[in-house]
This record gives structure tokens, C-alpha cells and sequence, in this order.
């Protein structure tokens, strides 16, 4: 079996932990060794069982002289993509729950977490290290770049490219033939009818811009 760690032991590490356990439930594929985290009072402590063995820098010296396999637990798009590119001999596995509903007409990346209830039509293509949360939908023809963070129920029709470190707020719409630039976050319920600027939070119906961001 691929021995498989878990990168962050926030809330979301629990999603991710019951993902792998489904899976493993149709076939044994993973050993889940245990979940790392630079929080230094979360060492030795547990999630769902599972133990927090050390911190990131503990599982990039053993990734050296090891194979491991991994996937990010953290939603926030910077840390992901500074993680993904600390630790870079691990190989990045799609996690996939077996509830997700996939299009065969589709293309994945690396290190993407798609969780239950997510629906994803065709033609759609994902990057590396993007999650998609409980029951997303993704319209045809959707296009996600890396690091990209959909929070659950979040609805994306046909046609939309949410470009870089990206993050749709929890039952957020974004209509048809919309670009999201780079660095944009919505808000929880944001509906989305026109392009975003880059760097900018945009909340509200329709969603408008209200604040700058640092450019990741």
C-alpha cells in the first residue's frame, strides 16, 4: 500500500481523512501513516485516531529516503502553494470520495482534494493542489488553475477559469463565461456576473470589490 501523509490537521484534515478511509473501503490503497503540521502544541496529539508525527520539516528529511505520498489538508491558497513547493519529494496524490459525481471527459493535476457531493461535467480541467468542497458543481468546459480553494455548495457554471490561489467562499454563484484573476477571494453567498480584478475580496449580490489583497 502507498504510504500516505496528511500535510495540516485543521478542520478540513478530517474531510480529508474520511476520504481515504472510503477509499480504502472499495480497495486497500493507503496507509495513512499519520498528519504533519508546524503548529508546535498540536505535536503527539491525534486527529480521528490518526497521529500528528512531526512537522513539515520532520516529513521532508524522511521524504529524502523515502517514498511518501501526500495531500494538503489547508484551504488557505498561499500556504498550500508554499507547502507544495517545500516539500518536493513527495508525490502528490488526487484524492478523490467516491460520492463525487466526475465527467471521463475531464483532466486532473496533482494533489487535488475533490470531496462528496461534487459534481464536475465535461471537459473541465483542474491544476495541482485545488479542493473542491462538498457539493460543488462545476459546469462544463470549467477551468481551474493551481491552488485553487471552492468552498462546499458553491455552484460554477460552463466556461469559467478561476485562475491562481483562488478562493470561492461557501455558496458562492459565478454565471457563465466569467474569469476569476488571480488572487481573488469570495465571500460566503457572493454571486459573481462579471471578471474580477486580480487581488481583490469580492462579496455580496452581485459581488463587488471592497478590499484590496496582497498579491500572493
Amino acid at each position: 500500500m502507498k504510504q500516505l501523509f496528511i500535510v495540516g490537521s485543521g478542520g478540513f484534515s478530517k474531510q480529508v481523512i474520511e476520504i481515504v478511509e472510503k477509499n480504502n473501503e472499495q480497495k486497500q490503497i493507503y496507509n495513512l501513516v499519520g498528519l504533519v503540521d508546524d503548529d508546535k502544541e498540536k505535536q503527539k496529539s491525534e486527529v480521528l485516531g490518526y497521529k500528528i508525527l512531526g512537522t513539515t520539516d520532520f516529513l521532508h528529511e524522511y521524504s529524502k529516503v523515502n517514498k511518501v505520498y501526500g495531500v494538503i489538508a489547508i484551504s488557505n491558497t498561499k500556504i498550500r502553494k508554499q507547502l507544495a513547493s517545500k516539500l518536493n519529494n513527495v508525490e502528490w496524490i488526487n484524492l478523490i470520495h467516491p460520492d463525487a459525481i466526475l465527467t471521463k471527459y475531464m483532466k486532473l493535476g496533482k494533489g487535488n482534494v475533490i470531496s462528496g457531493g461534487v459534481v464536475i461535467n465535461p471537459d473541465c480541467k483542474l491544476g495541482n493542489h485545488c479542493h473542491l468542497n462538498i457539493g460543488t458543481t462545476l459546469g462544463h468546459d470549467v477551468k481551474l488553475s493551481d491552488y485553487v480553494t471552492v468552498m462546499p455548495g458553491s455552484r460554477i457554471s460552463g466556461n469559467v477559469h478561476l485562475k491562481r490561489n483562488t478562493l470561492v467562499g461557501t455558496g458562492s454563484t459565478i454565471i457563465q463565461n466569467i474569469t476569476i484573476n488571480e488572487n481573488t477571494m469570495l465571500g460566503a453567498g457572493t454571486v459573481i456576473i462579471k471578471d474580477t480584478e486580480r487581488n481583490g475580496l469580492y462579496v455580496g449580490v452581485p459581488g463587488q470589490k471592497i478590499k484590496d489583497l496582497e498579491s500572493n
